[in-house]
């Protein structure tokens, strides 16, 4: 069953986020299959103070998903995003499957 992994974050340096988290951060999804549903800052505001960047990144599984987050190759780059970004929530989340 499908996981999506769902990103909140304020990008503080959009420039060092470009330059150099994107590019580096590629070869990670494609390795685990990873298919980017929605990203950018141009969400519409419905609700409370998000802010500045809305990520929606599906997987195949709850496993893919987290093996992604956790390969050790990974961590240097999410220090860059870690150091170019605030406010960050994230969550990884099953697909939903209606009871029944």
């Amino acid at each position: 069953m499908a996981a999506y992994l769902v990103l909140m974050q304020e990008i503080d340096d959009l420039d060092r986020y470009r330059s150099e988290y994107l590019p580096a951060v590629r070869p990670f999804l494609q390795k685990y299959g990873a298919e980017i549903l929605v990203a950018g800052s141009n969400a519409e505001l419905a609700e409370g103070e998000p802010p500045n960047s809305t990520v929606v990144i599906r997987f195949a599984d709850t496993e893919a998903a987290w093996g992604f987050l956790n390969d050790p190759g990974y961590q240097p780059v999410k220090e860059i995003r870690l150091s170019t970004t605030s406010r960050t929530q994230m969550v990884v989340a099953p697909e939903f499957t209606p009871p029944g």
